[in-house]
């Protein structure tokens, strides 16, 4: 892997970023996400819910990957589940294709491991989950999920939830439909 020796990460609490650190974490998700409908507002970088920490990778001066992490309970199966719920998860498009997501994905496993995340979970398109399959993520392609969407709204969809197994095993994930009773990421 190219380029990752060189990365400097870093984990940074919610309310340890001030005005100026938002406004770099913004622009890299704006460059990233600039294909899809997600938009980011100048000193806003956050889309949905806002992460409690963050974690960053910089090249010299530059941030060129992010994650965001927020503990929270899904219900799954009708019970309540305690993950590490991912989100904006961005690779600054001129350093794809150099282990940064990959190596991006471990940190955030790590920290998964330090907040005593029993799962990593996550919502991507399909396409993604190739990905993310390649850093131990799971589909929960025949998996029911509902959730709060950036714009507000309650989705219901088979076809994105992702799952992490950190400090507990899959198959102790309790089957049936999963609710993320929050805004995602």
């Amino acid at each position: 892997m190219t380029g990752t020796s060189s990365t400097q990460w870093q984990l940074a609490w919610e309310t340890h970023l001030g005005p100026a650190d938002h406004e770099v974490v913004g622009a890299l998700l704006a460059r990233s996400y600039a294909a899809t409908t997600t938009v980011f507002t100048p000193g806003h970088s956050w889309a949905g819910a806002r992460p409690e920490l963050r974690v960053l990778g910089w090249q010299r001066d530059e941030l060129v990957a992010h994650a965001g992490v927020v503990r929270r309970f899904l219900r799954a199966g009708g019970h309540s589940q305690l993950v590490g719920d991912v989100g904006l998860v961005a690779v600054h498009p001129g350093h794809q294709g150099e282990g940064l997501g990959g190596a991006l994905l471990d940190v955030v496993r790590r920290t998964l491991v330090q907040l005593a995340a029993p799962y990593g979970f996550l919502t991507c398109d399909p396409d993604l989950r190739p990905f993310y399959a390649r850093s131990g993520w799971v589909a929960l392609a025949d998996t029911d999920l509902c959730s709060v969407g950036i714009d507000h709204r309650t989705e219901h969809d088979r076809r994105n939830g992702m799952l992490l197994p950190v400090l507990a095993p899959l198959d102790a994930w309790p089957a049936g439909p999963v609710e993320r009773n929050g805004q995602e990421i």
